[in-house]
């Protein structure tokens, strides 16, 4: 099943004559992200969120935007082989796209293979430093491997970036209190 969606891709690929965009490269995005730093409005932020994940979720052609919903869609119902053949085509495909990796991180986190997420975590960073989803799931990471310092500075640099994710800076308050509490 694998190869084939992996032939199929390339096939569609070649066909359309380009891969996809890096999306984390489009314009948009830097007003996006001083939105994040300046607005005081809730809904505005989650506005703001909401367009810049679209941002990252698009590619340059269907037949990838495909495989990125295949994927996620499979991740969500727990089909972890669908959604590893997906992701891993579209990385195949598209390995400047930052999400594809991202996803993929996310996937690897889910299946509790903390080594590989880690991995792709560090590349979505390479390709999108304001990746803020990206350095919380490090930070998540971190907490399930018990390394509760890392975890509070992954979240503190989320939310330097994205200053608007409440439960992450409920999650950092907490986390810090408790740090704290043991005198780490």
């Amino acid at each position: 099943m694998r190869d084939m969606i992996v032939i199929l891709a390339m096939v569609f690929v070649t066909l359309c004559g380009t891969a996809a965009n890096a999306t984390q490269d489009d314009p948009r995005l830097d007003a996006l992200f001083e939105r994040l730093q300046t607005t005081k409005d809730s809904n505005d932020a989650a506005a703001a969120e909401r367009q810049i994940w679209s941002i990252w979720m698009e590619a340059e052609s269907e037949d990838l935007n495909i495989l990125m919903n295949q994927g996620a869609v499979a991740m969500s119902s727990q089909n972890f082989d669908l959604a590893l053949e997906s992701f891993n085509a579209l990385i195949t495909l598209a390995p400047e796209m930052a999400e594809a990796w991202n996803k993929r991180a996310t996937l690897y986190f889910m299946m509790q293979n903390f080594e590989a997420s880690v991995a792709d975590v560090q590349k979505t960073l390479s390709l999108e430093p304001r990746h803020f989803g990206a350095i919380v799931g490090m930070g998540l990471i971190y907490e399930r491997l018990g390394d509760q310092k890392a975890a509070l500075r992954a979240f503190e640099q989320g939310l330097k970036i994205n200053p608007h994710m409440e439960h992450i800076r409920e999650k950092t308050e907490k986390l810090g209190q408790e740090l704290q509490d043991r005198n780490i």
